[in-house]
């Protein structure tokens, strides 16, 4: 068995990831957590410490393993997440690991005057979390040089169960005033969502875990916006549909679409542009393939909710 080692398990992405493996049945996982998690199979190792740990880190690394690195240090720093990043990467080199699979996200693009974003996309980030996350890009393409095999990932926005993404928008259906949900689904109309389903990101990351070529530090985008329902107003349609919330009865104001734009980017919004879609393209001719259908998966999504939330 190949061995697998997740760093960042207990997260959204961690939890459905560990679970896949551990149902394909073909890999022997080691994880790395601060507390016990209710994940029981004789493939599963699980290490108690974090990534600052190099004791825990020693333990949990073994030659020729991969490593899929999930964690980022939300309520810390830049300087505490790059010690962290320089941590792990030490201890992968000691370990003579054979490939880290880190998983970034399509947000370090930042605010890019183009529509269609590509990996050779420059990137010009203004949030701090987009700013951290693509130093660490940064750091890991460097001092990995030589070391061993590296693959970056960039999901878009995740959805899927259990996950945060269109909480947000649900909940205002559910409970704000309707007029308000008019104005903003006038104000939104077909902005791009660019969502992705949690088990195309999952796919993603166990395909470049078992690629037998050498990666040498690409970077991936992995999103559905080639679907032409990951919009704001399909989107919306489709949870107003499963919850059997009426349509508006008002026709939808023709808002200009640059006053979502200056909206966007007076709320200091890496993008700030409505019509941005992410390629994945460079993915799929590595021979990836999405397993899931966007649309069946936002249906999916629409119908756990609402046996979540309620009608």
């Amino acid at each position: 068995m190949n061995t697998i080692v997740v760093i960042g398990a207990s997260g959204y992405i961690g939890t459905h990831l560990v679970n896949e493996f551990l149902r394909r049945g073909e890999y022997k996982i080691k994880i790395l957590s601060r507390s016990r998690l209710d994940i029981k199979s004789p493939n599963l190792k699980m290490i108690y410490g974090h990534i600052g740990d190099r004791d825990a880190l020693n333990e949990l690394l073994e030659a020729n393993c991969t490593v899929v690195n999930l964690v980022y240090l939300k309520n810390f720093g830049e300087k505490e997440n790059l010690i962290a990043c320089e941590n792990l990467l030490e201890a992968c080199k000691v370990a003579n690991i054979k490939r880290l699979i880190h998983c970034s996200t399509a947000s370090v693009v930042g605010r890019v005057n183009v529509d269609f974003v590509t990996e050779d996309t420059l990137c010009h980030p203004v949030t701090e979390y987009a700013l951290i996350k693509l130093k660490i890009e940064q750091t890991i393409l460097k001092k990995a040089q030589d070391s061993f095999d590296v693959a970056i990932l960039r999901p878009t926005a995740v959805f899927g169960y259990n996950g945060e993404n269109l909480k947000k928008l649900i909940v205002s259906l559910l409970k704000q005033n309707k007029f308000k949900n008019y104005l903003k689904s006038s104000l939104f109309g077909r902005r791009q969502m660019n969502l992705v389903s949690v088990d195309n990101v999952v796919a993603a990351i166990i395909f470049l875990a078992d690629y037998k070529e050498k990666i040498g530090g690409e970077i991936f985008n992995i999103s559905d916006d080639n679907h032409s329902m990951n919009n704001y107003c399909d989107v919306e349609s489709v949870l107003m549909k499963e919850f059997a919330i009426s349509g508006y009865k008002l026709p939808f104001i023709p808002f200009p679409k640059g006053l979502l734009s200056f909206l966007l980017y007076l709320l200091k919004k890496d993008n700030a542009n409505p019509s941005r879609k992410y390629s994945s393209e460079k993915l799929l001719q590595f021979g990836f393939k999405s397993p899931v259908n966007f649309e069946k998966s936002l249906y999916d999504y629409a119908i756990y909710s609402k046996n979540l939330y309620g009608s």
